[in-house]
């Protein structure tokens, strides 16, 4: 860039903003040589973007049908300088500093999300206009916003209770082979990452038939709108896996330990068209392939922002912490401690010149409950020794063995994949 060395920010230490909150900083712009611009301004841009595309053979033209959409909920323009029809603004070299204020708005928008087929980006821009034959000198700094998702409200502290019994057959739809009962519930249906969700579940075989292990498995699924169209991706956050349950045998989880994880929370009702993140806990059943599909329970749950029995606190100066999962946190706001979400399966590719919507590998933050203690008696998760992990994954812990009268629990497993 020609006379202009660097061009840093700062955000005044802060990274989440909630609703109505000002963003602030500065940028920095470091000149080694005397250099004209046209303008100089900056822009707080929140917005979302959804494309994908999809082969189709019938085509002329051979190209993959698009599928887009675009939501833009706010744009705001600081100008530090415009030539208008004067001369052009001659920079000497020097330190220059460049104060921005902006606001996040006060409606309902979707929280900061990145994923398969689509992201929402909350982003300061700095552009430097330059004279032709030169190329204007263009930053990002994103920044997470955080809708309001309050876990602390009497609507999540309800437990969530499901069953089912289904009749087995001898051999493909003949005969009676019995039938197997199941029961499972949930405390509440609302966490935030970082808490665990202490699962019952009461399955009973009653059939002459040996079935197979039972799994509880907490699902993401992200629903993308575009041209009309929608695209439905489904991942398995973490599992927890029993043991094989034999005929005329019965298998119990006493508030079985499902840690969540720090993902994105649960889109917020009415705050985004193209993009909905729900959540909910799957348990299943497998039986032999000529029974039909396995036995599966859903078990729907919502990902907060504002953990259980929250109470506001002062800011800690503190460098980050680690927490009995070995997770840094670190406390950015006044109030709540904040961690970085676990990251998409896939990166969001796609990107918009013409909408503002620039490619940038950022990783949001969500809130985080640091050394979370349930109020039912339960071992605390131990972190696995003999479990795998991808290079750049956290730990996942272990969830404590069932009584040996009910079978052995095992251990949680690696994130997987399920695809619509």
């Amino acid at each position: 860039m020609p006379g202009i060395d660097s061009v840093t920010y700062d955000l005044k230490g802060k990274q989440v903003f909630l609703a109505g909150e000002r963003v602030q900083g500065t940028w920095f712009v470091s000149v080694s040589s005397a250099v004209k611009v046209n303008f100089i301004t900056t822009h707080m841009i929140g917005a979302t973007y959804v494309e994908w595309r999809e082969s189709n053979a019938s085509r002329k033209d051979f190209e993959d049908d698009k599928f887009k959409a675009h939501e833009l909920y706010t744009k705001q323009v600081t100008s530090h300088f415009s030539k208008g029809n004067g001369p052009c603004l001659e920079l000497l070299p020097g330190n220059y500093k460049y104060p921005f204020n902006c606001v996040i708005p006060n409606d309902k928008v979707h929280s900061s999300f990145e994923g398969t087929h689509g992201a929402t980006r909350w982003f300061i821009r700095i552009e430097i206009g330059l004279p032709m034959p030169h190329f204007n000198i263009v930053k990002h700094v994103c920044f997470t916003y955080l809708a309001k998702v309050d876990i602390d409200i009497p609507l999540y502290a309800k437990p969530v209770v499901r069953s089912q019994e289904r009749k087995l057959s001898k051999a493909f739809g003949i005969g009676d082979a019995g039938v197997v009962k199941i029961t499972a519930s949930i405390e509440r249906s609302g966490y935030c990452p970082g808490e665990c969700a202490l699962l019952t579940l009461d399955v009973i075989n009653e059939t002459t038939k040996d079935l197979g292990q039972p799994a509880a498995l907490v699902m993401q699924e992200v629903e993308y709108k575009g041209n009309g169209e929608r695209k439905i991706v489904k991942e398995c956050i973490r599992s927890v896996t029993g043991s094989k349950l034999e005929k005329g045998k019965q298998q119990k989880w006493m508030k079985q330990k499902i840690v969540i994880d720090v993902v994105p929370p649960t889109s917020a009702l009415r705050s985004c068209y193209c993009i909905k993140c729900t959540y909910y806990i799957q348990v299943k059943v497998p039986l032999p392939f000529y029974n039909g599909e396995d036995i599966k329970l859903t078990l729907p749950i919502t990902i907060g922002t504002i953990p259980q029995n929250y109470k506001k606190s002062q800011a800690q100066q503190n460098p980050p912490s680690y927490d009995s999962l070995n997770i840094p946190v670190t406390d950015l706001s006044n109030s709540i401690t904040y961690t970085t979400q676990r990251k998409s399966s896939s990166r969001f590719q796609y990107s918009s010149k013409s909408l503002d919507f620039p490619d940038i590998t950022y990783t949001p933050l969500n809130a985080y409950v640091v050394e979370y203690k349930p109020n039912a008696a339960a071992a605390p998760p131990r972190l696995s020794t003999d479990t795998k992990t991808a290079q750049g994954d956290r730990p996942r812990p272990t969830a404590p063995p069932l009584p040996e009268s009910e079978g052995k629990q095992g251990a949680v497993s690696c994130p997987a994949k399920e695809k619509s």
